[in-house]
């Protein structure tokens, strides 16, 4: 079951949604809605039937559901450490390979330029990460400071705990295939 936030003012209510198709109708969604801790949740199960022609099932909108909720339950469990998860993986990254440059550390997180530049101005402006060099057609290289690997250091132990709590749910085996279709796609649409 997926939890979704509910706009204030919706009525807590089992709801059971069906949609036509081809003549007949198929029951594709059922949601409930929870109250828990105070915020309101809508549980959703999708059934085993799977109709590609409704907007429901799209890949493109599932995937970026489940990214939203993932980011969002990374944030929740991580915030105090002043760190979103697009920014994390930038310093994993210029810790394991100091003197990045900008192009590689585009094309290893697969992140446009505008916005690793984006998630690159917070940064360092709290003094994480230090650019070096000139931009326009200049290499720019990226390095963590001191205090981005000390930051670093503190936020890993709460993350591996967040991590772990996310494999838990889904499974440890469920997770590695997941992962693996993931990437598989990921490289056949290159």
């Amino acid at each position: 079951m997926a939890l979704l936030p509910v706009v204030a003012g919706r009525e807590p209510a089992l709801i059971d949604r069906e949609t036509p198709s081809h003549g007949r109708t198929k029951k594709l969604l059922s949601k409930t809605v929870d109250i828990h801790r105070g915020k309101v949740h809508i549980h959703t199960k999708m059934t085993n039937e799977v109709d590609l022609n409704s907007m429901e099932n799209c890949l493109c909108f599932n995937l970026r559901w489940v990214s939203r909720s993932f980011s969002q339950f990374f944030v929740g469990e991580l915030n105090r450490h002043g760190l979103l998860p697009t920014q994390t993986p930038i310093l994993g990254l210029l810790a394991a390979m100091p003197e990045s440059s900008m192009a590689e550390v585009s094309d290893w997180l697969a992140m446009d330029r505008t916005t690793l530049v984006r998630n690159l101005r917070p940064l360092e402006r709290d003094g994480l990460v230090q650019a070096t060099g000139k931009g326009r057609g200049n290499k720019v290289c990226l390095n963590l400071t001191p205090k981005g690997r000390q930051t670093l250091e503190k936020f890993l132990p709460d993350w591996h705990i967040a991590q772990t709590k996310m494999v838990n749910t889904l499974g440890a085996e469920r997770w590695k295939a997941i992962l693996l279709d993931l990437e598989r796609a990921a490289l056949a649409l290159q």
